[in-house]
C-alpha cells in the first residue's frame, strides 16, 4: 500500500511539473491573498480604540503562515471524483487494489511540487515584515504545527472524498461543494482568525470542525495555544477524522452496491 502511494506521489509530481508556470500563478494568489487580509487586519489595529486580542506580531505571523498552511491541507478531489461516478470512468480505478490511492497521491504529489513554489514568495513577504514576524523556538512546538498538518490535511480530504461521494445519489454536487468551500473560508480562519470572533462565540468555535482544517496548525504555530490546549486539539482532530472516515467507508459502500446496479 504504501509503495503504491509512493508511485502514485511520484507520478502526479511529474505531472505537475509539466504545468509549473500555472501552478507558480495560483501560489502567487495563494500568499497575495493572506498578505492584502494582513494589511487589512493591520489597519484596522491601528485603528482600533481597544485593539485586537492578537497583537501585531501575532497577526504578522498568522498570515505570513496562512499561505502555505492553506496549500497544505487543501484539497480538490471532490468535483473530479464526483464526475467520474457521473460518467462511469470511475470503474477503471475500482479495478485497482485501492481506489482511492490515485486521488490521495495526486494531492501529496502536487503538494510537493506547490511547496518549492510558493517557499520563496513566503520568504519575500516574512522579509517585508521581518520587524514583526515571531516564530516561535520551541522544536516540539513545530512537531506539533507538522501534525496538526498532517490531520487537517487527511481530514480534508477525507472531508472531499465524503462530499464527491454524494454523487452516487445526485446529479450535481457543486454546490455542496460550493458550500463547503464557504463555510470553510468563514470557520477556517482563512478571511478572519477564530480569535477576532465575538468571546461568546469561542465555545463553538473551538469545537466546529473547521477549525482542525486550518486554524489550529496556525493557532499553534502563532504560539495562542498552551500545551493541554494543543493535546486537547490534536486529539479533536484524529476524533473528527476518525468520524469522517467511518461516515465516508460507510456511503462509500452504499453508494458502490447501486453503482453496480445500473451496470457502471
Amino acid at each position: 500500500m504504501v509503495r503504491l502511494l509512493l508511485q502514485e506521489v511520484r507520478v502526479n509530481a511529474l505531472l505537475t511539473l509539466e504545468y509549473r508556470s500555472g501552478f507558480v500563478i495560483y501560489q502567487i494568489n495563494n500568499v497575495a491573498g493572506p498578505a492584502v487580509s494582513l494589511l487589512i487586519w493591520l489597519t484596522v489595529q491601528e485603528h482600533a480604540a481597544a485593539g485586537l486580542p492578537l497583537d501585531r506580531s501575532k497577526l504578522v505571523t498568522y498570515f505570513l503562515l496562512l499561505g502555505v498552511v492553506s496549500m497544505l491541507t487543501s484539497a480538490w478531489t471532490a468535483e473530479y471524483l464526483a464526475e467520474d461516478i457521473r460518467t462511469g470512468a470511475l470503474s477503471r480505478y475500482l479495478l485497482r487494489p485501492a481506489p482511492m490511492m490515485h486521488q490521495a497521491g495526486n494531492n501529496v504529489g502536487e503538494k510537493l511540487i506547490k511547496l518549492i513554489l510558493i517557499a520563496p514568495l513566503v520568504i519575500l513577504v516574512g522579509l517585508a515584515f521581518r520587524t514583526d514576524v515571531r516564530l516561535e523556538p520551541d522544536a516540539a512546538r513545530w512537531l506539533c504545527v507538522a501534525v496538526a498538518v498532517v490531520l487537517a490535511a487527511a481530514l480534508t480530504l477525507t472531508l472531499d472524498f465524503l462530499i464527491g461521494a454524494a454523487a452516487f445519489w445526485l446529479q450535481d454536487v457543486s454546490g455542496l461543494i460550493a458550500l463547503e468551500a464557504l463555510v470553510a473560508s468563514l470557520l477556517a480562519g482563512r478571511f478572519v482568525p477564530l480569535a477576532l470572533f465575538p468571546p461568546e462565540l469561542g465555545p463553538l468555535l473551538r469545537a466546529q470542525p473547521w477549525r482542525y482544517l486550518l486554524s489550529f496548525p496556525l493557532e499553534i504555530a502563532t504560539g495562542t495555544l498552551d500545551a493541554p490546549g494543543i493535546a486537547a486539539g490534536l486529539g479533536t482532530q484524529v476524533a473528527y477524522l476518525l468520524v469522517t472516515l467511518a461516515l465516508f467507508r460507510w456511503v462509500w459502500a452504499r453508494g458502490l452496491r447501486g453503482y453496480a446496479a445500473v451496470g457502471a
